[in-house]
C-alpha cells in the first residue's frame, strides 16, 4: 500500500506536559483515517505538528506528496470568514489572498462540490449561515488549492443531525474522487460511518492502528440471555453442555448464537423464566475504551 503520511517517534512537550509521546502513525493514500481520543489526548497537537502550525519537540514525519503549495489542506479551528460577505465573495477574497486567482465560474463549481450550490448567486451573507453551511464553506476554501490530503479537527462538532449527514456525505464524495483524510473526532458513531482505518490515541501515545475490517473481526459479539429469576442449580445443570459466562446471577453470555438459541429453548421447556434474549455487538466506543484501559495508564 502507498504510504502518504508517516510519523517517526513524533513528540511534543509543552512546559511540563508531554502532549505527544513517540507517535508512529501511518496513513495510506485513499484512507479516511479516524483519529480517536479523549479531550486532551493529543489529536489536535498532532494535526498542528504535521501541518507546521507548531514545531515538534522531537521526531519527524514524512509526507509522500508532490512539492506544491496547497497539496495539504487542514481545518484546525473555526474558519475566519468575513461575516458581511456572501459565500462566493468569501471564496473570491480567499482565492485572491492566496494567489490562486480562480474565476467566479471555478468558485461556483467549488460551491457545488461542497453542497452549497444554492449559494452561487445568493445575497445571503455568512453571518446568517448555519454552522453546517460554514463548515462546508470552510472545506470549499480548503479545496481552492486542490489538496490531495485534508486534515479535519472535530468537523462535526456542534452540527445538528442534518449537518452531520451533509458533512459525512461530503467527506465520502471527496474521498471517492481521490482525497485522503485524517479526521479527529469524539463522535465515534459518525466516524464509524466513514472511516477506513483508525488510530487510537490516549495521553499522547498512539495505542493502536487498525483497519475497519480488523476492528470488526476483533470486536466482541455475544448473545445475552437474561433470566427472570436467579440462576439456579437446576438451570446450571440444564446448560452444562453449553459454553457461557454468568455475568451476574441473572445474565448469561453465550459466544455462539446457535448454542444460545438451544439454551433458550431448553430453559423455556423447563419453565425457567427468561426476561430477554439479545444479540450484542461491541461498538467502536466499547473497543476504544477497552483498548485505552488496557494500554496507556492501565
Amino acid at each position: 500500500m502507498d504510504i502518504l503520511l508517516k510519523t517517526n517517534n513524533l513528540s511534543k512537550k509543552f512546559k511540563h506536559k508531554l502532549a505527544l509521546n513517540n507517535v508512529n502513525m501511518t496513513i495510506y493514500r485513499g484512507d479516511i483515517y479516524g483519529f480517536v481520543g479523549e479531550n486532551g489526548a493529543g489529536k489536535s497537537t498532532l494535526i498542528r505538528a504535521v501541518t507546521n502550525i507548531i514545531r515538534p519537540s522531537s521526531g519527524s514525519y514524512t509526507l509522500n506528496l508532490p512539492q506544491r503549495l496547497g497539496v495539504v489542506g487542514a481545518i484546525v479551528e473555526s474558519p475566519a470568514f468575513h461575516p458581511g460577505l456572501t459565500a462566493l465573495q468569501n471564496l473570491r477574497y480567499q482565492s485572491d489572498l492566496l494567489g490562486y486567482k480562480q474565476s467566479d465560474e471555478e468558485l461556483m463549481v467549488l460551491l457545488d462540490k461542497v453542497g452549497l450550490e444554492e449559494q452561487r448567486n445568493s445575497k445571503k451573507v455568512v453571518r446568517n449561515f448555519s454552522l453546517g453551511m460554514k463548515q462546508r464553506l470552510s472545506i470549499a476554501v480548503t479545496l481552492l488549492s486542490n489538496p490531495e490530503f485534508i486534515l479535519l479537527d472535530e468537523p462535526m462538532n456542534g452540527l445538528d443531525p442534518a449537518g452531520i449527514k451533509e458533512m459525512r456525505d461530503l467527506i465520502l464524495n471527496l474521498n471517492r474522487a481521490g482525497t485522503t483524510f485524517l479526521i479527529s473526532s469524539h463522535i465515534l458513531t459518525e466516524l464509524d460511518k466513514v472511516a477506513t482505518r483508525y488510530g487510537f490515541i490516549s495521553h499522547g501515545e498512539l495505542v493502536e492502528e487498525i483497519s475497519v475490517r480488523e476492528l470488526h473481526q476483533k470486536a466482541k459479539s455475544y448473545t445475552e440471555i437474561k433470566l427472570g429469576t436467579k440462576l439456579s442449580k437446576e438451570a446450571r445443570a440444564l446448560l452444562h453442555e453449553f459454553t457461557f459466562k454468568a455475568v451476574n446471577e441473572t445474565t448469561l453470555h453465550f459466544v455462539k448464537l446457535e448454542e444460545a438459541q438451544k439454551a433458550l429453548k431448553l430453559l423455556v421447556a423447563h419453565d425457567i423464566s427468561v426476561a430477554s434474549f439479545e444479540e450484542v455487538h461491541e461498538t467502536i466506543e466499547d473497543y476504544y475504551l477497552q483498548k485505552i484501559n488496557k494500554g496507556v495508564g492501565a
